[in-house]
């Protein structure tokens, strides 16, 4: 049995829970670290497009859900 359950909320105010702030864009094949999740988020945001990335890091992983989770609805 497979079951995705996503968290539907604002990137923008996921990125200021977790300190951190818009910088340079990049993309990232995978991603290791907040800082990685953020450079992709501005890379392609910036160009309006979604992505989809592996997050290799399972602790760093955890604690983003977390606060996503936690998250007040809109």
């Amino acid at each position: 049995v497979n079951a995705c359950v996503d968290v539907v909320l604002s990137g923008v105010k996921l990125l200021q829970a977790l300190g951190l702030s818009p910088g340079n864009g990049k993309d990232h094949s995978e991603l290791h670290s907040r800082n990685d999740l953020e450079e992709a988020f501005v890379h392609f945001m910036g160009k309006g497009a979604a992505a989809e990335r592996f997050f290799s890091d399972k602790e760093t992983f955890h604690d983003i859900a977390q606060v996503a989770s936690e998250f007040p609805e809109d």
